[in-house]
């Protein structure tokens, strides 16, 4: 819990403004912790007794994340080494994958690609660079609207693949992400399924936010155009 804790909260001293202050709620609500062990942790690494009502100022939560990465440095060192041969691992299956998808695709057999693509994303997923995962779940929407999987399959790689781009909380991500949406936003809108459209309008709403932090709005409402929102 407590590698996860430092992980998350360096992760999310990015998008913590300089002169704002977070109270130990939001901070556990942004690091995906409980409240209490947020306290336990924060207390003891400021070495004061803190309660849940109180606040930290983002220089509080950068001292508090340089103490618990030299704490735990060793530990922290052993977790990175155990993803990195798990990214590769996965990056190693990709190639033995996308050949055997390549032969499938060469005979026209759209399903078994689909199917060979997707279970390989399905095993590995976690362990997948943000890039990789976009682009496999672009070619998995690809070779699944081409094999005519239902909607409730593609639905779930269009929403994997705009998780991927906003999870990285960058401008060019977002791009990413929009884009995505832009190049199979259009089948999910001029599908007969009325989900499909909601699926549409609740993964831009998602994105939206993202869109306005990094001044990308006009893009995104030139996006809600073309696909004829309302």
């Amino acid at each position: 819990m407590m590698l996860d804790f430092i992980c998350e909260l360096e992760r999310v001293m990015a998008k913590w403004p300089e002169n704002d202050s977070w109270t130990l709620a939001q901070i556990a609500d942004q690091t995906g912790s409980g409240v209490p062990q947020v306290v336990d942790i924060l207390s003891d690494t400021l070495e004061r007794e803190l309660e849940v009502h109180e606040t930290l100022t983002q220089a509080e939560a950068i001292k508090v994340l340089t103490t618990l990465k030299e704490r735990m440095s060793g530990e922290l060192a052993a977790r990175q080494r155990r993803l990195d041969q798990r990214r590769d691992k996965a990056v190693q299956a990709f190639d033995l994958t996308m050949e055997k998808v390549r032969v499938l695709q060469t005979s026209k057999n759209w399903r078994n690609a689909y199917k060979t693509l997707s279970y390989y994303v399905g095993c590995h997923e976690k362990d997948l660079p943000k890039d990789l995962m976009l682009t496999l779940c672009g070619e998995c929407l690809r070779l699944g609207i081409k094999s005519e999987a239902n909607l409730q399959e593609l639905s779930q790689w269009l929403r994997k693949g705009v998780a991927a781009c906003i999870s990285l909380q960058s401008q060019d991500a977002t791009e990413d992400a929009l884009d995505f949406l832009d190049a199979y936003g259009d089948y999910f809108m001029t599908s007969s399924s009325e989900p499909g459209k909601r699926l549409i309008v609740h993964v831009l709403e998602s994105v939206k936010s993202h869109a306005t932090i990094h001044d990308l709005l006009p893009r995104y409402e030139a996006l809600v155009k073309e696909l004829q929102i309302i």
